[in-house]
């Protein structure tokens, strides 16, 4: 049941977040772009990997800026790791607590990168090992797939990518059209 309760909690959980967390987001745009940043390079594992699969369309297609999904191997297991010079280097993770990707994070700061933390858990390793950080604000999830922890990435990337292109009005107001839409959907299930 923890399931499907948690999956009905997800235009909460959205509009919550787009009401206590879209001006920080603009704030992170605002350093990313004074930092002249050239690319993204992204970890993440499971469900939030599906996340970076999502964010790298979105911020190569709206933002025109290339981005690579990590393999945190090249972090852990050999002596030299990727050049990160002119990145933003984003960790995406439910917990915040994968060392492969708390590696990539680190790595990345190490180098200068800007680093970028987005996770259910703003006090975890990741989000003390990067320079910025998006709490998704999510809430416990006590099911095993996520659901609310994974729209709520979703949503902060396209917030991310809204704030680095400049912040329109009408992509503003996609943003904040998503808890209904999301709610709209749910609803169809009810209905059926």
């Amino acid at each position: 049941m923890a399931l499907r309760e948690e999956i009905l909690e997800q235009p909460d959980v959205l509009q919550r977040w787009l009401d206590t967390s879209l001006q920080s987001v603009r704030q992170i745009a605002e350093v990313v772009r004074q930092r002249d940043v050239r690319y993204v390079f992204l970890a993440a594992r499971g469900t939030s990997d599906h996340a970076g699969v999502y964010a790298q369309y979105l911020l190569g297609s709206r933002n025109r800026l290339p981005v690579a999904l990590a393999a945190p191997s090249l972090f852990t297991m050999y002596p030299e790791s990727p050049r990160l010079e002119d990145a933003l280097v984003i960790g995406i993770s439910q917990s915040g607590q994968s060392p492969d990707i708390v590696s990539v994070i680190e790595e990345g700061r190490r180098q200068g990168a800007i680093t970028l933390a987005i996770t259910n858990y703003p006090d975890s390793s990741m989000s003390r090992s990067a320079e910025l950080n998006i709490d998704i604000g999510a809430g416990v999830e006590r099911a095993v797939a996520a659901t609310k922890t994974y729209t709520a990435q979703l949503l902060a990337l396209a917030a991310l990518s809204v704030a680095l292109a400049g912040n329109s009005e009408e992509d503003l107001d996609a943003l904040h059209h998503v808890p209904g839409a999301v709610a709209a959907s749910l609803d169809l299930e009810r209905d059926a």
